[in-house]
């Protein structure tokens, strides 16, 4: 088949008419799409966007019930107590009251006061050394426990701790008892017995 001039016209005059055709009724389509998107957006936008409701609550505060007042203390009633009538008194009248005593008191009796046995310094002599204890060279210090009487002499001398040999033990004792004196110790204001520990030393250095 032959295509001439005039039919090469007519066919493409006919494609212009479908293509233009085409290109309304796309146009149209999407126009129609278009304003249905649109339509179903604007629905939704309203659906979705609802006024806020405001509401205050109402105030729940019961009112305060103002503390009771404190009650007042009643102030007791005053007494009145009459006084009884009294005579009147006379200048004259004589004193017949108790008075006190103006009289100075007497001074109390003055008295030694108590205290302990003291010694006398010079007669505290120190026993002579034993001239057996001399040569074997023995020494110590006794521990004696002296009984005292009223007049100061010493009455008894008990060893309370040992020298360490009888002997210079004996020689303290005797020594003591017959040279060593005291002034006695004094009790509700007179002279009385008393007791008191001493300590007699012997060293080779006093001897001689």
């Amino acid at each position: 088949m032959q295509y001439t001039p005039a039919k090469a016209v007519a066919v493409t005059g006919r494609a212009r008419l479908r293509l233009v055709g085409f290109v309304c009724a796309a146009t149209l389509q999407i126009a129609m799409v278009w304003a249905l998107v649109d339509g179903l957006n604007i629905k939704g936008i309203q659906d979705f966007v609802k006024p806020i409701e405001t509401f205050f609550p109402k105030d729940q505060t019961k009112p305060r019930t103002p503390p009771p007042a404190e009650p007042q203390q009643q102030q007791p009633d005053r007494v009145f107590v009459p006084q009884p009538d009294l005579p009147p008194i006379d200048a004259g009248a004589r004193d017949t009251g108790l008075t006190l005593d103006s009289r100075p008191t007497p001074p109390p009796t003055s008295g030694p006061a108590d205290h302990g046995p003291l010694s006398l310094a010079a007669t505290h002599t120190i026993p002579p050394y034993p001239a057996m204890d001399v040569r074997l060279g023995n020494e110590g210090t006794v521990l004696l426990r002296l009984t005292i009487g009223p007049d100061g002499r010493v009455v008894d001398a008990r060893v309370v701790r040992t020298s360490g040999f009888e002997s210079l033990d004996r020689a303290a004792q005797a020594w003591v008892v017959s040279h060593w004196r005291y002034q006695p110790a004094v009790r509700g204001g007179g002279a009385a017995a008393s007791a008191v520990d001493v300590a007699v030393k012997f060293s080779l250095k006093n001897a001689g």
